[in-house]
């Protein structure tokens, strides 16, 4: 692919093919058979499984991927660069860093998830139309050609990220809570995050111990009652930093954190970038 190019498409049949690389992203879309796809990522974490007809997936600059046991496979390739959604991301080497900045108002859902490396299924048949529309596209190559590839590609991250958000709350709904003394607390933590030490405050007015809200509470939802108040101040503050003029330190302290340089570096963590960071890509994201 030549760096002039931003995009290129294409269907062919797939053989089998050793671990490789790209700098540039690849959106593959499975249109027959079926392969032993694995992906490794930069970070070294290595998954393999089947892919089939219907599955698509996103490969990251700096990962590698391979396909085996190749059968009767075909696919619809697509791979563009960043600056293909917007030229102000010729400079991105992460499809995180692309959803940061493009679509920042779905992406503070997923906190940190990213579409790229991970394997999806099109079960409602959505997603080859647009696959195929940009097919067409780059074939015909008519006046404003990679605009309508622009939208479509923008139509299937957000389609993408609602399957994300889809599978989380699935997996939310999996581990509801089920004794009284959590879900009391839930909806307290829910009412009155911003107070200062909320879970001490919880525990003494219904009269449990810390230690007994801990231990039940990761018991029945995969998380410290404290992981979850954490979830809820970053989510609120995020929308603090996105819809208001409040700067960081009352933006923080409005969502129950005193200690700026703590809240800071729970923010980093959490979403990967800071709340600098986060504030500035949501305003350039309004103006998409």
């Amino acid at each position: 692919m030549e760096r002039e190019d931003k995009i290129v498409v294409m269907p062919f049949c797939q053989q089998d093919v050793e671990m490789h690389d790209h700098d540039f992203f690849e959106l593959a879309y499975i249109t027959g058979g079926s392969a032993l796809h694995t992906i490794s990522d930069a970070d070294g974490e290595v998954r393999s499984g089947e892919v089939k007809a219907g599955d698509y997936f996103i490969i990251d600059y700096g990962s590698r991927h391979s396909y085996r046991e190749c059968r009767d496979f075909t696919l619809i390739n697509c791979l563009f660069l960043p600056e293909m959604i917007d030229d102000t991301l010729a400079d991105c080497r992460s499809f995180e860093e692309v959803l940061r900045v493009s679509l920042i108002r779905y992406y503070k859902w997923c906190f940190g998830q990213t579409s790229a490396n991970r394997v999806f299924h099109d079960e409602e048949g959505r997603i080859l139309p647009l696959i195929l529309g940009i097919q067409e596209e780059y074939q015909e190559k008519k006046v404003g050609y990679t605009e309508v590839f622009r939208c479509r590609l923008t139509e299937i991250l957000i389609l993408t990220i609602r399957k994300i958000i889809c599978d989380s709350k699935k997996d939310d709904r999996e581990i509801q809570p089920r004794s009284t003394a959590v879900l009391e607390a839930i909806r307290y933590l829910d009412k009155n995050y911003r107070e200062r030490a909320v879970l001490k405050q919880f525990c003494r007015e219904y009269h449990y111990s810390q230690q007994y809200i801990s231990r039940k509470f990761r018991q029945e939802t995969e998380m410290t009652a404290l992981e979850y108040l954490q979830k809820i101040r970053i989510e609120k503050c995020c929308e603090l930093l996105a819809g208001s003029d409040l700067c960081i330190q009352e933006a923080a302290r409005s969502v129950g954190y005193e200690d700026v340089k703590f809240f800071c570096t729970l923010f980093k963590r959490t979403l990967n970038m800071t709340p600098g960071e986060y504030r500035k890509t949501a305003a350039a994201a309004m103006q998409y």
